[in-house]
C-alpha cells in the first residue's frame, strides 16, 4: 500500500505545487504559518520585488514575528495584548518606512479567511494590480482556487513556494510516510475548498 502511495505522491505534489516564476509586483502577501515563509518574503521585499509587503500573522506567530528583522520595528505582542489569544490574527503592512496593523477576525477555514481578507484589502487599494503570494508548495493549489474565486478580475497573481526546511531530523521511511500523509490531507482540503467555493458562487 505504501509503494502505491509513493508512486502517486510525485504527481499529486506537482499538481498542488503550482508555482509561478518570480516577478516584480505591486505587493507581496505572505500567508500565516511556517516562519520560513516570512523570512523568504522579507528577502524578496529587500531585493526590491515590490514596494510593499503584507504579512498574515496568526496567534502563535506573534511573539516570533516581533523578533524578526522587520523593515520597521514593531511590538505586535503589545498591540495584541487587548485581544483574547484565540482571536489574535493580524495583517501587518510595511510600505515606505511605515507599518500598519489591521485586525483579522479568525474563522473556521483559515486559508479562505485570509484570502477573503486580502480581497477586501485589495478593494480598498485599487492602485494594486499585481500580487506575489508566498506559502508552502503543496498549499498553493488551494490558494490559487481561492484567489480565482475571490479576487477582482484585474489582479495578476503569482504564487511562490517558500524554500523547504533543510532539517534532516525525519529521514527514510518515516519521512516518506509523513510526506504522503501531508499531501493526502492537503488533497482532501482542496476538494473541500472546491465544494465551498462552488457553493459561494451559487449563493
Amino acid at each position: 500500500m505504501l509503494d502505491r502511495s509513493q508512486s502517486l505522491l510525485p504527481c499529486l505534489d506537482d499538481w498542488m505545487s503550482c508555482t509561478d516564476s518570480l516577478r516584480r509586483v505591486d505587493a507581496i502577501f505572505v500567508l500565516a504559518g511556517r516562519e520560513i515563509r516570512k523570512h523568504y518574503g522579507l528577502e524578496l521585499f529587500c531585493q526590491g520585488l515590490a514596494p510593499r509587503i503584507l504579512f498574515s500573522v496568526a496567534r502563535f506567530e506573534i511573539r516570533r514575528f516581533s523578533k524578526m528583522s522587520l523593515p520597521t520595528p514593531l511590538d505586535l505582542l503589545k498591540l495584541a495584548s487587548d485581544v483574547p489569544p484565540p482571536l489574535r490574527h493580524f495583517f501587518v503592512l510595511f510600505e515606505g518606512g511605515r507599518v500598519q496593523v489591521e485586525y483579522v477576525l479568525p474563522r473556521r477555514f483559515g486559508t479562505l479567511t485570509e484570502i477573503e481578507s486580502v480581497a477586501r484589502w485589495l478593494d480598498k487599494n485599487p492602485e494594486i494590480h499585481s500580487l506575489l503570494i508566498i506559502s508552502t508548495s503543496t498549499h498553493l493549489r488551494r490558494v490559487r482556487m481561492c484567489c480565482r474565486s475571490l479576487f477582482r478580475t484585474n489582479i495578476e497573481v503569482a504564487l511562490i513556494a517558500a524554500p523547504e526546511s533543510s532539517s534532516t531530523a525525519d529521514e527514510g521511511r518515516q519521512s516518506t510516510i509523513k510526506s504522503t500523509r501531508a499531501v493526502l490531507i492537503e488533497l482532501l482540503k482542496v476538494l473541500l475548498y472546491w465544494a465551498l467555493l462552488r457553493l459561494r458562487q451559487r449563493s
